[in-house]
C-alpha cells in the first residue's frame, strides 16, 4: 500500500483549518501531521515534521504565506506547496514561485481532489527518478519541473543553463519556456553529468555543448548565445575565462 502523503497546514484562522482538515480527512491518501497558524510557527513545524505537501494561506496579517518559503529547508526535504487563498489573483505569484497548485477559498471538494491527484502524481514521479537522492544524472535522465501550472518531464539534456535566483532556479531550456523552481544551484550542480556542465561563476551553470556566440561587451562583460535559448547571457572575465578554458580543455 502507497503511504500517505504527509501535510501540515498553514492559516491564522482556526475554523479555516479545521474546515481543511475535514475534506482531506475524505481522502486517504493523504495526512495531516501538523497545523501551524503563522509563518514563525509553520517554518518550526516544517523542519521538525518534515511534511511532503504544505497547504499554505495566503494572508496572515501582518505577513503573509510568500514570507515562508525562504525559511523552508533546500530540496530534497522541500515540500510541495499548495497556496489557499481568497483572492484569485494571489494565482499569479503562487506559480510564480513554481506552487503545484493553489486553491480558491471556500474549497470545493471536487477542486481539492484534483490538487491531491496533482501531489501524489509528483510524488510516484520523484519516487521513480530518484530525485532528493545523490547519483549524477546523466543526459538522458527525465527530471519533473513545474511551472506552477503543469509539471512536465524533460531530459538532462534539454536544460541548457541553470541561473541562481536566491533560494531559486530559473531553468533556461532548449526551445521551450524557463521555469523557475524552488531549489538551489549547488544542488542541480551535485545531480548534473560534470562532463557536460560547468557551473562558470556563483550564479550560472550551462551545457558548453550548446553554445553558439560569445560577444565582449566589455572588459569585464561578455554576453554569451545558446542553441535554443533566445535570451542572452551576461557572465563576467572570471566567467568567461572559465568558460574559454572549459572549451579548451575539452576532447
Amino acid at each position: 500500500m502507497t503511504t500517505p502523503l504527509r501535510a501540515v497546514l498553514v492559516d491564522d484562522e482556526r475554523l479555516a483549518r479545521k474546515r481543511l482538515r475535514e475534506l482531506i480527512a475524505t481522502h486517504p491518501g493523504i495526512l495531516v501531521i501538523g497545523e501551524a497558524d503563522s509563518v514563525e510557527t509553520a517554518a518550526a513545524l516544517v523542519e521538525e515534521l518534515q511534511p511532503e505537501v504544505v497547504f499554505l494561506d495566503v494572508e496572515m496579517p501582518p505577513g503573509n504565506g510568500f514570507d515562508l518559503l525562504p525559511l523552508l529547508p533546500a530540496s530534497p526535504r522541500m515540500p510541495e506547496i499548495v497556496f489557499v487563498t481568497a483572492y484569485e489573483a494571489f494565482a499569479v505569484s503562487a506559480f510564480a514561485v513554481s506552487a503545484l497548485d493553489y486553491l480558491l477559498k471556500p474549497i470545493h471538494p471536487e477542486r481539492l481532489a484534483l490538487t491531491i491527484r496533482k501531489l501524489q502524481t509528483a510524488k510516484e514521479a520523484r519516487r521513480a527518478l530518484g530525485v532528493g537522492g545523490t547519483e549524477p544524472w546523466t543526459l538522458q535522465t527525465r527530471v519533473p519541473l513545474s511551472d506552477g501550472k503543469k509539471q512536465s518531464m524533460v531530459e538532462v539534456r534539454e536544460i541548457a543553463a541553470i541561473q541562481a535566483l536566491g533560494a531559486y532556479s530559473r531553468i533556461s531550456l532548449c526551445l521551450q519556456p524557463p521555469v523557475l523552481v524552488l531549489k538551489s544551484i549547488s544542488e542541480w550542480e551535485r545531480r548534473l553529468p560534470a562532463d557536460f556542465f560547468v557551473r562558470i561563476d556563483r550564479s550560472l551553470i550551462m551545457q558548453p555543448q550548446l553554445l553558439r556566440t560569445t560577444e565582449k561587451i566589455s572588459r569585464d562583460e561578455t554576453l554569451v548565445t545558446l542553441d535554443g535559448v533566445p535570451a542572452r547571457f551576461s557572465i563576467g572575465r572570471a566567467a568567461a575565462s572559465r568558460l574559454r578554458r572549459h572549451l579548451q580543455e575539452r576532447p
